[in-house]
Formats: structure tokens, sequence, C-alpha cells
């Protein structure tokens, strides 16, 4: 065989299941035991799907800021801001929520056994874009407030 050819036909792999022996007590006779299986569902699947609620509201927000970008045009730049704001408001919902799905994720995953890092990790990520969205609300605000 020359270096880097692989095995010509791999033999093939068969699994199989223990088996216990159990004796009766009367006859002495062997009975084979049955194993359980356990289907367990790996796909996080909650009543009430609060990422795709978050989708919804986020495209809520953006609408709303189209609609004040065009009110942009006719009423001025205040109409701007209040549509940033409104915006911004609505990506904050959008992040808590999303958060709030991860902490159940986070919470099932735990409950059978998963790494639940990935999941801390992104309702970290989504609390902290939350936070900022609010502080660019409190920003627009501020600012739309000395324009006046």
């Amino acid at each position: 065989m020359q270096p880097g050819e692989g095995i010509p036909n791999p033999p093939e792999t068969q699994f199989f299941a223990p088996q216990q022996i159990v004796h009766d007590g009367q006859n002495h006779q062997p009975m084979a035991s049955q194993q359980q299986i356990v289907y367990i569902d790996l796909n996080y699947r909650p009543k009430v799907n609060l990422r795709m609620w978050s989708y919804l509201v986020i495209g809520i927000g953006i609408a709303i800021y189209i609609a004040f970008i065009f009110g942009n045009i006719w009423f001025g730049i205040l109409s701007g801001f209040l549509g940033q704001s409104i915006c911004c408001s609505f990506l904050a919902v959008a992040f808590f929520m999303d958060a709030a799905f991860y902490k159940g994720k986070s919470d099932w995953q735990a409950s059978i056994g998963q790494s639940n890092g990935g999941s801390i990790t992104g309702m970290i990520f989504d609390i902290l874009f939350g936070i900022i969205s609010i502080g660019c609300v409190i920003f627009m605000i501020i600012i739309s407030f000395g324009l006046n």
C-alpha cells in the first residue's frame, strides 16, 4: 500500500446491545432483560417563541422609522429624531425578548445535560445591545429637546 491511499474496503461496524441474563428464582431458566430507550428531543421548542415575536417587533420598529423618515420630509428634523428614538426603543424591546428566549433555552439545555455556554453568551450580548439601544433613545430624546 502506498502512502496516501485509504483502506480499500473498511470493515463494517456493528453495534450489539449487551444483554443481561437474569435467573428466575424457581426454575433457573435464563431470561433476557429488555433495554428501555428514552427519546430526548434535542430541539428547543418553547410554547411562546419570544424570538419570533422579537422579529415582529423589529419589523414594526423599522416600519415606524420609515414612516417618520417620510414625515421628516414634511415636518422637519424633529420628526426624524422622534422616528429614530421610537425605532431604537422597539429594538431594545426586541433585544430583551431575545434575551428572555436565550434564558429559557439555557435552562432547557441545562436540564437535559447539554452545554449552555452559547445561550448564556447570546443572552449577555442581547442585554448589552438592549442597554445600548436604551442609551440611544435617551440620547436622541435629549437632542430633540435641545433643538426646540
